[in-house]
């Protein structure tokens, strides 16, 4: 069977409104010249649709035509790879969802590793990052968390002393090997600041770990952060403003 016949099979299997890459078509890493160009006759045969530049779907058909992919499949393209995930939506999306901004973005950022690049796919924008840390299922509500605390004055409409309220409800229902991970996390991935806010936050937990995020602190150094003295009254302590 040659390149174009495999290629045309592998089509086949996808389902229509799938989106995929070069990436996804196992023969790309061994004949990428020989793939570009079954790809291209496919499209050209209206067998697929090109989304964006390395980008395609198998068109899926409806009363008026040709439908394209919906935007939770865009963004799950991004955010997996062969059902694994690789990325997740952070930014003001993220921060819309956790409740800290009423905010609704009109361009989607997803962290992913080793990414800087824009896209417009006219219903939807991408915008992707590179990832701090490793993605995984398990880590994924993790950097969510660590993510909001490194943006937490950056985040539009909202209120850092409030947001620092939300976000310490959400790490008290944590597990207590979730929260031993994110400090790993932090500790190893995330900025000074970011330790700082989190150590304020297990300090008003009662959690332990906050030890260690103090220790991995510069003792002179000043956290600009905003933050209502009154609610936060331990703040000082970790030379948070």
């Amino acid at each position: 069977m040659n390149i174009q016949a495999q290629i045309d099979q592998t089509i086949l299997n996808f389902s229509p409104g799938c989106i995929f890459g070069y990436g996804d078509l196992p023969l790309y890493s061994k004949s990428p010249n020989a793939v570009v160009k079954a790809i291209s006759r496919l499209i050209g045969r209206n067998k697929l649709k090109r989304l964006s530049k390395g980008i395609f779907y198998r068109p899926k058909k409806g009363i008026l035509g040709d439908i394209k992919p919906s935007d939770d499949e865009l963004l799950r393209t991004f955010c997996f790879r062969n059902d694994q995930l690789v990325g997740y939506i952070t930014g003001a999306s993220l921060y819309n969802r956790l409740g800290l901004t009423t905010q609704i973005p009109k361009t989607i950022t997803i962290a992913i590793k080793g990414a800087r690049q824009k896209k417009d796919f006219g219903t939807i924008r991408v915008k992707l990052i590179s990832s701090r840390a490793p993605v995984s299922k398990q880590n994924r509500p993790l950097l969510e968390l660590l993510d909001a605390l490194k943006d937490i004055n950056q985040i539009q409409d909202a209120v850092p002393s409030q947001s620092l309220k939300i976000l310490t409800s959400l790490i008290k229902n944590l597990t207590t090997a979730q929260q031993k991970k994110l400090v790993q996390l932090a500790l190893q991935y995330y900025t000074a600041s970011t330790r700082a806010l989190l150590g304020l936050l297990f300090n008003s937990l009662n959690l332990k770990s906050s030890d260690e995020l103090k220790i991995s602190l510069n003792p002179v150094t000043i956290y600009k952060i905003g933050l209502d003295d009154s609610q936060w009254t331990d703040a000082k302590n970790w030379n948070i403003q």
